[in-house]
């Protein structure tokens, strides 16, 4: 058995209007059943005579139709079952649909409805008087608006065309006024342009992804772990102290040493001249402090062993020595030794970290940037400069910054007459970086000290000796000229 469907499917009507639906493919002789949803308070619906369900059924709306709803007719045949949709309009001129979704080159068709102007037709293919004119305007004037004539029709149709190129999202609202009454109704056309694809996108992601490795060049360019000039002096002199405390240990167990030597060799002597005199056996005791020769051979050898260890103490401590010096002549050189340049000047160096961490900065910012609107499908094609220029805006903010804290404008702890070699290049690099990635934050902060520095009371006093229509043109054209706002990603 084939489906039950009604005719129309969409109907527009407003107060006191009707419709008549039918039902289509309904067995021979199979009452149909008809209903609202929802089913009452919103006009009503009813065969065109008895009671009896035919396949035909007529709907009347509210004499009053003060809110848009929509409603569905049913139509119910055994266990099948179709529906259409009534869309009520209240009493003033309306627009369908009201919000639209277009991008460049497309096209929208819309339809105003004039309530109270005249009878409706039973259906919108019906006819009837036309309950007068309509005029078509788009504010802001982005695309056309043409209207689309009907003899003979109580609905309005106009045909809105987007614009060719829509440079970015915006909106534009399509009014229909009637000349009759001079009613409006309003809808919003949402114009989004197509996101940016091609070879072009690819060429913007290789840049940053050569942005990126650039950086590397940091870990190159990292000078090595040395104190400061003053931390050097300090550790050599402490070296030096050490050595001489180490060297006067070891003369004291040399001396030692010695002294238990010839005491081992006079006690050796003794007992063997004893043992000659009296017959007793070799390793007797003797007079020398009771001590036999075992007793003085292990005083010696425990006074051989301190100068042993004394002896490597000192000689660690030479080589420590050497190194503390070796250091502090390091720290005090204006050259530094990188795994890239060999040896390079240490404010050079120093102005190339701070450029390349800039760089790392505005990479992070504008490589999230990048990823999120290629994944949501919303780039744009004028935003390539953004990302081009953005790596050397974050590089200049940074040296900018750098150089503000090294001429003392900004505190740093060290003072700004630091020392290159007295910096952290960490702590450098991280304010770099920062700099790089929040460099509207950086520049508001710099234009903060620059007001400190240079600020002056007498600018408030100073008046406009213009007459007042010189100052009012030359404000606008101010206005015009620093009026546009640019806009971060």
């Amino acid at each position: 058995m084939p489906k039950v469907s009604i005719e129309p499917q969409e109907v527009l009507l407003t107060s006191g209007q009707a419709a008549t639906f039918h039902a289509i493919d309904t067995p021979r002789g199979a009452p149909v059943s008809w209903s609202l949803n929802p089913p009452s308070g919103s006009g009503t619906l009813a065969p065109p005579a008895g009671n009896t369900p035919t396949p035909s059924a007529t709907f009347v709306a509210p004499l009053i139709v003060s809110t848009a709803q929509t409603i569905a007719v049913i139509a119910s045949v055994n266990s099948d079952s179709a529906s259409a949709t009534i869309y009520l309009i209240p009493d003033a001129i309306s627009i369908v649909p009201a919000k639209a979704d277009l991008q460049a080159g497309q096209r929208q068709e819309f339809i105003a409805i004039v309530a109270g102007a005249a009878p409706a037709p039973a259906s919108p293919t019906a006819s009837g008087p036309p309950p007068g004119k309509v005029s078509w305007i788009l504010s802001p004037p982005l695309g056309k608006v043409s209207q689309v004539e009907e003899k003979n029709a109580t609905y309005f149709k106009a045909l809105y065309e987007a614009p060719p190129e829509i440079p970015d999202s915006t909106k534009v609202n399509v009014t229909a006024t009637s000349e009759a009454s001079g009613k409006q109704a309003t809808a919003v056309v949402n114009l989004s342009s197509p996101p940016w694809t091609g070879v072009g996108v690819q060429l913007l992601g290789g840049f940053l992804l050569l942005v990126f490795m650039l950086v590397f060049l940091m870990v190159l360019l990292w000078p090595p772990a040395l104190p400061s000039p003053d931390t050097a002096k300090a550790n050599r002199a402490e070296a030096e102290k050490t050595l001489d405390d180490k060297t006067s240990a070891l003369e004291k167990a040399e001396t030692a040493s010695l002294q238990a030597n010839a005491k081992l060799t006079r006690i050796q002597a003794q007992s063997k001249k004893q043992a000659q005199q009296a017959g007793a056996p070799s390793g007797s005791k003797t007079d020398e402090n009771a001590t036999t020769p075992e007793q003085a051979q292990a005083e010696y050898d425990a006074a051989y062993y301190a100068r042993e260890r004394a002896q490597q103490a000192r000689d660690f401590a030479e080589k420590d020595l050497e190194k503390k010096r070796d250091n502090e002549e390091k720290a005090n050189e204006p050259d530094v030794t990188t795994k890239l340049a060999g040896k390079i000047n240490r404010e050079l160096d120093l102005l190339w970290l701070v450029l390349l961490a800039g760089c790392l900065g505005a990479f992070l910012h504008m490589g999230q940037s990048f990823t999120d609107f290629v994944g949501n499908r919303t780039i744009k094609s004028q935003w390539a400069w953004w990302y081009y220029f953005r790596p050397f805006i974050g590089a200049g903010l940074a040296l900018v910054f750098y150089a503000a804290m090294r001429g003392g404008f900004m505190a740093i702890t060290t003072g700004s007459n630091a020392k290159a070699s007295e910096l952290n290049p960490f702590g450098l690099v991280a304010v770099a970086a920062l700099v790089g990635m929040f460099s509207r934050a950086a520049t508001m902060k710099l234009g903060e000290v620059f007001d400190t520095l240079f600020k002056s009371d007498k600018a408030k006093e100073s008046k406009d000796k213009l007459n007042q229509s010189t100052q009012t043109s030359t404000q606008s054209a101010g206005s015009t000229a620093t009026g546009g706002s640019a806009t971060t990603k």
